[in-house]
């Protein structure tokens, strides 16, 4: 069967060759940086929402307005979030989303582990002593022995555990059903989400975004958390109350705040996380590497092939658990 589909130039130019192998005959319509489109996007056979488009505000736009006037018959996302409106938009025509459940396991795992030892450490301190050519030893911390709660145990949870074990950390994580992988000293049922935070030296935010987890972190789960507890969000934004945060962040009733996601993306120059010593904000980069990129691609290499042999798409998406979606940019 003849197929049409939408793909970045990034991914026509490095995958173009096995788009051609995996669906013989196969009519590309490609999407630029800047938002124009080679080829007619509507009436797709297939659309893939690759991590380059997550850096061009122009190209982004572009796809979305597609998704909206003219949904493709099936949309491969790169995340294995779905929050965003044209998803919602998508599933409403009738059309197919798959997404990519695990992909970014491996990278964010290894940013939290990355700011977890900067926290144990004192790097910042340490720095801020080298710039002013001060010598005066720093009392550190050691990751082992210490607890880490993971909130939403799935495929990222279950690769910061890994990495946790290896550190000798104690493990507890939040899940429906209990975790059999063995990578967790505790499991608890998300509505012992309180007794996670507070036996927690490190919490650590995975779930997704659903009607249940908009606004799971507020003044109250803050207020049970550890006086010197890092809270670290590879969430989404609006699983935390932002005012909550900022106001127990500048009482120094938590250690402090990573954040990879705000509810708003980017973030409004108007808020007061930016300011805070104790909080560290990052643009939504921390599953940005190659190796992400090649995985991701793969989930869709896998479903071109099997829609243009007929067969049955993988990673389908049933619901999107969410009654307020995030809205994406325009290209108007």
């Amino acid at each position: 069967m003849k197929l049409r589909v939408g793909v970045t130039e990034a991914v026509v130019e490095r995958w173009g060759e096995r788009m051609a192998s995996a669906a013989p005959g196969l009519e590309i319509a490609v999407l630029g940086s800047d938002g124009e489109w080679r080829g007619e996007p509507a009436g797709l056979d297939g659309l893939f929402l690759s991590e380059d488009l997550y850096v061009s505000t122009e190209a982004m736009g572009a796809l979305a307005d597609v998704v909206r006037r003219a949904p493709p018959r099936w949309l491969q996302t790169a995340s294995t979030g779905v929050d965003f409106s044209i998803y919602a938009d998508l599933l409403a025509s009738g059309s197919v989303l798959t997404n990519a459940p695990g992909a970014h396991g491996l990278p964010i795992a290894e940013y939290v582990f990355a700011h977890m030892l900067g926290h144990a450490k004192q790097i910042e301190k340490h720095r801020t002593q080298m710039r002013r050519r001060e010598w005066r030893p720093l009392k550190s911390m050691e990751l082992a022995g210490r607890t880490i709660g993971i909130v939403g145990y799935g495929g990222i949870g279950a690769a910061i555990a890994s990495r946790a074990r290896a550190f000798e950390m104690r493990t507890m994580g939040t899940k429906r059903r209990a975790a059999v992988d063995g990578g967790l000293d505790v499991h608890l049922v998300p509505e012992r989400l309180r007794d996670l935070l507070a036996e927690s030296d490190y919490v650590v935010l995975c779930v997704p975004l659903t009607d249940a987890t908009v606004g799971l972190i507020g003044a109250q789960e803050l207020a049970v958390m550890r006086a010197e507890a890092l809270l670290i969000n590879v969430a989404r934004g609006r699983v935390v109350d932002h005012a909550a945060l900022a106001a127990s962040l500048r009482a120094g009733e938590i250690g402090g705040a990573v954040l990879d996601v705000t509810p708003e993306e980017p973030l409004g120059a108007e808020s007061p996380l930016w300011e805070l010593p104790n909080c560290l904000i990052t643009p939504h980069d921390a599953c940005c590497v190659e190796a992400s990129f090649e995985r991701t691609t793969e989930f869709f290499l896998e479903n071109l092939g099997r829609l243009a042999r007929g067969e049955a798409l993988k990673w389908v998406v049933a619901d999107m658990e969410l009654s307020v979606p995030t809205r994406l940019p325009s290209s108007n």
